[in-house]
């Protein structure tokens, strides 16, 4: 269901209330329109709107972080993609404890949570399987090198 307010003046200074408890703060973006009221900021009370507006935060936001991870880390990527994605992560990780663990049930908290995980050890692996390949490579180069010096005496 949508609203729609028309509006009659330039704007209309509703004034600011506190929410008696705790909401989620949402900053809308909506087209320009004429007729419409802009809105800048709505605060979510009811607790199932809450968690549903959370819940679209937060796949929002893995969309983006699981796209970072499959653009950044790659095959032949570096270290510092790696350690960047996983800063990222981090930082997800404290938004989702302190942001969403107390207004969300626990089920749909452990579910984001072992998202987040799921890629942290996603990227930690390609970081591990990046330094096995590099020191290979390294060895193999040690080994070339070394033949040739033997083929040279």
């Amino acid at each position: 269901m949508t609203y729609q307010i028309r509006k009659e003046k330039k704007t209309k200074n509703l004034g600011k209330r506190k929410p008696i408890c705790q909401g989620v703060k949402m900053n809308p973006k909506l087209r320009n329109h004429t007729d419409l009221i802009e809105v800048k900021e709505i605060i979510i009370i009811n607790p199932s709107l809450k968690e549903k507006v959370l819940k679209l935060q937060f796949q929002v936001a893995f969309r983006r972080l699981f796209k970072i991870v499959m653009d950044n880390i790659e095959e032949d990527g570096t270290n510092t993609d790696a350690n960047i994605v996983l800063d990222e992560l981090l930082k997800a990780k404290k938004v989702l404890q302190k942001k969403y663990k107390d207004q969300i049930k626990n089920e749909e908290y452990r579910i984001m949570w072992n998202k987040l995980s799921l890629l942290e050890k996603e990227v930690k692996n390609k970081l591990i399987l990046q330094k096995q390949r590099e020191e290979m490579l390294s060895l193999y180069n040690e080994e070339i090198k070394e033949e040739k010096k033997g083929r040279g005496r």
